[in-house]
């Protein structure tokens, strides 16, 4: 081989030496591109990259040379230093760009850092000015308007329950007291009607104004002014006591006054210091109560005939009230206006000797809470009578008797069959099925009973007294206390064998001398006089007469004259503070009449006859009912009647009533009645009506022919 072909030779090795380097450079650049992505952390690990990258190049030259054949030391010194300083500055600038990335990064952090600094300190300095001005916001307009809403109705609820309670409405500043809410609410303006519907404006809720207002504007009513005859109740402010009559000191006591249409009379406070109601009498004596406070009648909203509180004691029950509607009476609850005790009893309350009556001005209780009931159908004669405990309308004494009597903490009845029964308040009985009949009884504790043939006093725990032996004797007039024992009267056996006019039969019993007397005395005379009184105000009174020498039976007793104190709606109590609803005598027939005037009167007609002439004439409901209980049946028995009313100046002349103080007003009443064969024609009789002014004495009786 020549020198030139030599040549030639080793120029083709390096120039395949020289694409091979091209190659590995190429290789190395991936390396470092993917070093890059795996992002270099530290300095150590771009000497293992570059120590890894020598060897490698080391390793490379070698084999070319081994498979080349060709040894180039001087080439290869060169490459290596080219080599290492293009890796050296490849390495730098990657350091360069890392260390610029990571301070931008730094630099980012740090601004938003104090920007977030900067945001807050400008938050905290907005202070009370920034909640000001945000505020309106807290609280949406419906928002505002439920809170107003639910605010509204709360007051009213509360005005609502406390006029259901004390009939009083109360003041807007009261009111708000009662009521609780979550919010804050003010309102300027106010009204309260009587009605019991509010008006609330120019409110504000957590001290935000809020436009929204509650309820309806209502027209004021014009003031109405009070008349001269305007009644006028005076409240102490001190104790809340009240009273009628015009105090000293007037600025120590609110004043409330109020008017009623038309005449009235027995105006009455209904319990002074607890219950802000007034009763009182109309023209027809129906009664009426109102609440003084506000001015309204009492259960207005019913078209009631009569309305009468409820009495135990001297005290009145301000929590029911009796009610009369279509001639029918129940009970009402005063704090709800419910009722308790439907519409179906003719008359409440005991009454004494002929049965119960309805009162002139309250129905009275035999215990708190009970009281007796009676119903009929038209006659008197079939009344029916029973005892409820008004509070819950149940019965106590079932309606199954036909008359009842009050007689100390006692009941007399008589049922069905004609027997008599004994009963507690409560409805316990005594005595029962130990004697064949109970005639009456007087002042709880002297029985006269029917024992086999014997006729014997004895006492409520069935211990005999006096022993009067076999009587003949028919239906029993009535029984009374007599020199602290007892009387009682009966018709004797002719009389019930159709002659009422004949002489009755009276069995005595004098307990100073423990013995008992039966004798006759005249059914006629002045049979069961009564004196009703009824003074402006609690008034102690004296009661005596001209010829006291007439009266035979009196109750209570009469000792040259009677000492009572009277209340203004007619009770009457004694020095031992026994309870009276009249006084009651009967007397000896000293003046008879010739009936050239009256009134013919039959069986059919005897009820309507008496309430047209007794209104006439001006008995008041209590007193005719009395004396229709009284003389209805005597009426009704004799069938054919002529009837004469001896009036107040006749009646003067033969028995005068000296009554201490004298009354305005004074009314005396005695009925003649004659029983006739036929119808008789007679000359009728010109009556007066008596007018009722001031302090009032009403006195009734009469007599038979």
């Amino acid at each position: 081989m020549s020198e030139k072909d030599n040549i030639e030779k080793i120029d083709e090795q390096i120039d395949a030496l020289l694409h091979s380097n091209d190659d590995d450079d190429k290789t190395t650049n991936v390396e470092e591109e993917i070093g890059d992505t795996k992002k270099i952390d530290s300095v150590k690990d771009i000497e293992e990259i570059e120590q890894t990258d020598q060897d490698d190049d080391t390793k490379q030259l070698p084999e070319v040379e081994e498979k080349e054949g060709v040894t180039s030391e001087e080439l290869q010194d060169d490459e290596k230093k080219e080599e290492n300083q293009d890796n050296q500055n490849d390495l730098e600038e990657k350091k360069k760009k890392k260390s610029k990335k990571k301070m931008i990064i730094i630099v980012l952090i740090i601004s938003i850092v104090l920007l977030l600094i900067i945001l807050l300190l400008l938050l905290l300095k907005r202070d009370d000015k920034v909640v000001e001005v945000e505020k309106d916001d807290v609280l949406s307009k419906s928002e505002q308007k439920e809170i107003l809403t639910e605010y509204g109705d709360a007051l009213k609820g509360v005005i609502s329950v406390y006029y259901d309670k004390q009939k009083v409405l109360l003041e807007y500043d009261d009111a708000i007291k009662l009521v609780h809410s979550d919010n804050k609410v003010k309102c300027s303006e106010h009204d309260i009607y009587e009605d019991g519907m509010i008006y609330l404006n120019q409110c504000s809720i957590d001290g935000v104004k809020t436009k929204y207002s509650y309820g309806e504007k209502q027209e004021k009513k014009e003031e109405v002014k009070i008349s001269e005859d305007a009644i006028k109740v005076y409240v102490s402010k001190s104790n809340q006591k009240a009273t009628l009559k015009v105090p000293k000191n007037v600025d120590d006591y609110d004043v409330y006054a109020f008017e009623i249409d038309g005449a009235y009379s027995d105006l009455t406070l209904l319990n002074e210091n607890s219950s802000p109601y007034v009763f009182y009498a109309d023209n027809d004596y129906y009664f009426h109560m109102i609440n003084y406070k506000t001015g309204r009648k009492v259960l207005d909203m019913l078209n009631y005939h009569s309305i009468l509180p409820i009495q135990f004691g001297e005290e009145y029950d301000s929590n029911y009230i009796a009610v009369e509607m279509n001639n029918k009476w129940g009970i009402y609850n005063l704090n709800n206006n419910e009722r308790v005790v439907p519409h179906q009893y003719d008359s409440m309350g005991p009454g004494l000797f002929m049965g119960i009556s309805g009162p002139p001005s309250s129905v009275r209780c035999l215990e708190d809470g009970i009281i007796a009931v009676e119903n009929h159908t038209g006659d008197y004669s079939s009344a029916t009578y029973g005892v409820i405990d008004y509070r819950n309308g149940t019965s106590v004494i079932p309606m199954e008797y036909s008359r009842m009597l009050e007689s100390g903490k006692y009941l007399w009845t008589i049922d069905a069959f004609g027997y008599g029964h004994i009963f507690d308040h409560y409805g316990k009985e005594f005595l029962a099925d130990d004697y064949d009949d109970i005639y009456w009884m007087v002042d709880g504790k002297y029985i006269l009973v029917q024992d086999g043939e014997n006729t014997k006093l004895v006492s409520i725990k069935g211990k005999e007294i006096y022993d009067y032996g076999k009587l003949e004797i028919g239906s029993i007039h009535y029984g009374l206390t007599y020199n602290n024992g007892a009387i009682f009267q009966f018709d004797n056996k002719d009389a019930v064998e159709g002659d009422y006019t004949t002489q009755c039969l009276e069995v005595i019993y004098d307990p100073s001398q423990k013995s008992g007397e039966v004798k006759t005395s005249e059914c006629g005379g002045i049979a069961k006089p009564i004196l009703y009184l009824y003074p402006k105000k609690t008034t102690d009174v004296t009661i005596s007469f001209d010829h006291p020498e007439y009266l035979e039976t009196t109750y209570p007793k009469f000792e040259n004259n009677w000492k009572v104190t009277a209340h203004k709606n007619g009770d009457l109590y004694d020095s031992k503070h026994q309870y009276y609803y009249g006084l009651y005598w009967d007397e000896k027939k000293v003046h008879s009449v010739d009936f050239s005037t009256g009134f013919y009167v039959e069986k059919d007609n005897a009820i309507s006859f008496l309430e047209e002439k007794l209104d006439k004439i001006g008995f008041n409901r209590k007193e005719a009912n009395e004396f229709i209980m009284y003389w209805l049946p005597i009426l009704e028995k004799n069938g054919k009647n002529l009837v004469y009313f001896e009036l107040t100046e006749e009646r003067e002349s033969y028995q005068k009533i000296h009554i201490s103080p004298k009354p305005d007003s004074l009314l005396r009443v005695v009925i003649h009645v004659k029983k006739v064969d036929k119808k008789t024609s007679i000359k009728e009789e010109k009556l007066s009506t008596f007018k009722r002014n001031g302090f009032v004495a009403v006195e009734w009786g009469g007599t038979t022919y």
